[in-house]
């Protein structure tokens, strides 16, 4: 009997239809939410890595070039070095031819014997 009585009145009067409505609405809507709250979620979690990834490339690409940076100091370190060897190396060399070509090395015969008898 009341069942019936509030069933005509939810469905037969104009604000009865309305509060079903909204019911419903309101229910449908807290439904969605509480689905959507695992896709959310999902949303938020992919959206921090990617920043975690971004900054951790970030992070890497400064190191590398920081260690590029670094190579190429050494690179013209050792580039300067090797320069300044290859002049020591021709002025050397140079020192030398002019060395033997004043100086008479001929052995005598004294020399040997001297040599010989040790």
């Amino acid at each position: 009997m009341i069942w019936s009585s509030l069933s005509k009145w939810l469905f037969g009067t104009r604000s009865g239809v309305l509060l079903v409505a909204a019911f419903l609405l309101v229910g449908s809507l807290y439904t969605w939410h509480w689905l959507d709250k695992s896709s959310a979620v999902r949303k938020a979690v992919v959206g921090y890595v990617a920043k975690v990834e971004l900054a951790a490339s970030r992070a890497e690409l400064k190191v590398l070039k920081d260690r590029a940076a670094a190579l190429e100091a050494a690179n013209f370190q050792f580039q300067r070095q090797l320069q300044e060897a290859e002049a020591l190396q021709t002025r050397q060399a140079l020192e030398l031819d002019t060395y033997e070509s004043t100086v008479d090395a001929v052995v005598g015969p004294a020399l040997i014997e001297r040599l010989r008898n040790r």
